[in-house]
């Protein structure tokens, strides 16, 4: 009971931030303006479409238009993805900003349980966005298909990729959590993880080791999720990892910076 009382308070209380509805505001208008542009990139694909269900958007060669699509709809997902952690760390960092640190040590002075509440709130409430986000990328996919396969978006494989792009948005927000209460400041928070997002879009660190590269929590995010039979030759950099070890880097970084996070508070609070 005192687990629950603790994350109901905490989910409370990154409600009521208005640094934390200005960034959800922000993040659903760039969701809304990816949704348009995904419409529109199907929309344009479809324009290619041969009838043999193959799409001739590649100067490479053809691919299906299904797995083509399905791969879309998970990548619509992921690209507003990348943007989330600024909500955890713009939640994390509230509690050193607006020094209520202190008020919620207090009125839970076990530092683990308050942690451990605070991660859970901001899991729940980065569920709820990601559930959204996915709606809306449904919505967009099914007005862009629906002359063509309007039963597209019903495919397991849609659900699938649906269900781990949500996983991905939980993750990566815990991650800005955990890194902006290490570290005190949400901008250092915000600043580490888009540094982790420059690393892949740039390729420098796959430049040097692939393997190291598949070690940072983006990189094993699109190794995941983006690594699929419909990603076709435009799809962008090279993949560093398999689709399995990409979730399990993820998973491993998703656990540990809320860990790391509570036992850095824990020493701090102690001295």
């Amino acid at each position: 009971m005192i687990m629950i009382a603790t994350i109901r308070s905490e989910l409370t209380k990154i409600s009521t931030l208005p640094s934390v509805w200005i960034v959800t505001g922000i993040l659903l208008g760039l969701t809304l303006l990816l949704q348009v542009q995904g419409y529109q990139g199907i929309s344009l694909k479809l324009e290619t479409l041969d009838t043999n269900g193959m799409l001739w958007w590649y100067n490479s060669g053809p691919v299906p238009a299904d797995l083509e699509i399905l791969s879309d709809m998970t990548a619509q997902v992921f690209n507003p993805g990348i943007f989330f952690p600024v909500l955890g760390a713009v939640i994390a960092g509230a509690e050193f900003r607006t020094g209520q640190l202190g008020v919620s040590v207090l009125a839970v002075p076990n530092r683990m349980r308050l942690v451990l509440g605070k991660t859970i709130a901001t899991a729940i409430y980065a569920l709820g966005f990601s559930i959204i986000v996915s709606a809306m990328t449904l919505l967009a996919t099914y007005l862009a298909v629906k002359d063509w396969q309007p039963d597209l978006i019903w495919r397991p494989e849609a659900f699938i990729g649906f269900g781990g792009s949500i996983l991905f948005v939980v993750a990566i927000t815990l991650i800005a959590f955990g890194t902006t209460l290490i570290t005190r400041r949400t901008m250092f928070g915000i600043l580490i993880m888009m540094a982790f997002t420059g690393v892949v879009m740039t390729q420098v660190l796959y430049g040097i080791s692939p393997v190291l590269d598949a070690l940072t929590p983006v990189s094993a995010a699109r190794n995941w999720l983006l690594q699929s039979e419909g990603w076709g030759p435009g799809g962008g950099p090279a993949f560093s990892s398999s689709p399995e070890v990409g979730a399990a880097v993820l998973a491993t970084w998703a656990i540990l910076t809320p860990v790391g996070a509570a036992l850095a508070i824990h020493r701090r609070d102690a001295r």
